[in-house]
């Protein structure tokens, strides 16, 4: 069973970039830069392939990994991630002890403001409506299993994109719809480091409005329900606009993304 690490990054000035992610495993890096060009090393057993590229956004990056990767099994990382010492044993083992599985959600600890988010709390097959919440640094899934439905990362939505966040919960949901087996797992594998993540400015009128083409892109006919179940969500913060403001700006976003 070959693993390999998928890392999206930018502006990488030299494939020793590679070392501070404690990696045991084949990795390739997707630099977005000013560039396009390959190089590659080997380190302790495992080839770092990185690949410059002068295309920008998150989809896209993480798109052109996945057109280039040959290996079995692969895990998207993310520049801020450290993965734990046994991460590919443990990856290994949900593989081989759950053969049916195609998709795994793995558990992270991710800091962020002082505080340590643990998003994977029980292990369960997870469906649509449970499957949203969790980001790509979870992910680890058959490459030929995705390959086989055509999946790939939306982009247009995404950092890099200017429209908000929400090409894993695309993800997710099309191999969902695509019939993949897909389940969470408490092995921990990587630590996340959050501290510096600049896309979320706050729940303001943006990240409504683009939360709401991400409700039309995600359920095209049941956007109106989704809108109503995000706005009760536990931490939705109602502290610069009203919930009758937030939902008017979904709809509006909803609309304006079409289809």
């Amino acid at each position: 069973m070959k693993l390999e690490v998928l890392i999206s990054a930018m502006n990488v000035e030299d494939i020793n970039f590679y070392k501070k992610f404690n990696l045991k495993t084949d990795t390739l890096i997707i630099n977005q830069t000013d560039h396009n060009s390959y190089e590659e090393v080997w380190a302790d057993g495992f080839k770092v392939r990185m690949i410059s590229t002068d295309t920008k956004g998150l989809g896209r990056s993480r798109n052109l990994a996945l057109l280039n990767s040959k290996a079995d099994i692969v895990i998207f990382c993310d520049d801020d991630e450290v993965f734990l010492d046994d991460y590919d044993e443990k990856i290994e083992n949900a593989f081989k002890t759950y053969p049916d599985v195609d998709f795994f959600v793995f558990k992270t600890i991710i800091y962020q403001d002082g505080k340590e988010i643990i998003k994977v709390k029980e292990e369960k097959d997870l469906k649509i409506y449970n499957a949203l919440r969790y980001g790509s640094v979870h992910f680890a899934f058959r490459r030929e299993a995705v390959a086989k439905k055509n999946i790939f990362l939306s982009t247009y939505f995404g950092a890099g994109t200017g429209n908000g966040s929400g090409e894993d919960s695309i993800f997710i949901a099309d191999s969902l719809r695509s019939k993949l087996k897909v389940r969470t797992n408490l092995s921990t594998i990587a630590k996340i480091y959050n501290d510096g993540s600049t896309w979320f400015k706050g729940y303001d009128e943006k990240f409504f409005y683009d939360k709401g083409k991400l409700a039309k892109a995600l359920f095209p006919r049941l956007y109106r329900l989704y809108i109503n179940y995000f706005l009760r969500k536990k931490d939705i913060n109602f502290d610069k606009l009203s919930f009758k403001d937030a939902k008017e700006l979904m709809l509006r976003g909803a609309k304006d993304f079409g289809g």
